[in-house]
Order: C-alpha cells, then structure tokens, then sequence
C-alpha cells in the first residue's frame, strides 16, 4: 500500500477572507481621508497663490482679496467652501482665515476633521 503525505501550502480560503476584508476596510476608510487631504492642499494653495500676488502687487482693499477669494475657489471647483473664507481689515493689515469642518463617514462612527488655517497679509 502506497500512502503519500501532502503538505498544505499557501493560505486557506478562510485567511484569504479576513485579509480581503482587512485590505477592504484600510481602503474604505482610505478612500474618505484622501477627498479631504486634497481640499486642504488646495485651501492651502489658494492662500500660498493669494501671499504670492499681494508680494507682486500689494492689495488695496478687502473686497479686492475677497474677489480673488472667490476666482481661486472657482477655479478649483471649491464654492461650498466660500462662506469659510472670512477677511478682515485692520489698518494696512488683512487677515485671512479658513475655518471649516468636514465628517468623514467611517465604518463604525462619524469622525468630523477641523481645518483651520489664517494668513496675514502686511
């Protein structure tokens, strides 16, 4: 009689499930961070593009950042965000500040994730 030992190799069909839904779950909850780290790069941008024109040609009023406020948040397709945008004025300083809150739906609570960013122009 002629008997053979075979050896399992590789994983079960069972491993192979909880690590699908491990890799399922890391990319679900990926897949809501990525939208905000995007909009913040861009809020981040609209501020660095806004210093960078007040240093070429130094800003006149309020209503002046104001109007390039809204033409950056045009351009990146981010109106919702134009009520976060307060400017303010205080002799020949403006302060620019971003203030928002978005919720980011993950599998077992709502996490909400603050931005909060203020820029001086002098």
């Amino acid at each position: 009689m002629y008997t053979s030992h075979r050896m399992q190799r590789g994983a079960s069909a069972f491993v192979a499930i909880i690590i699908l839904a491990i890799i399922g779950a890391g990319a679900y909850i990926g897949l809501q961070y990525i939208p905000q780290y995007i909009e913040a790069g861009s809020v981040d941008s609209i501020l660095g593009n806004i210093e960078e024109a007040h240093k070429k040609s130094p800003v006149r009023n309020a209503d002046e950042i104001r109007k390039m406020i809204g033409s950056q948040l045009n351009m990146n397709q981010l109106d919702d965000l134009r009520d976060s945008f307060k400017v303010t004025q205080d002799d020949d300083t403006y302060i620019i500040r971003v203030s928002y809150e978005r919720d980011l739906n993950l599998i077992y609570k709502t996490q909400p994730v603050k931005y909060e960013k203020t820029l001086t122009l002098r």
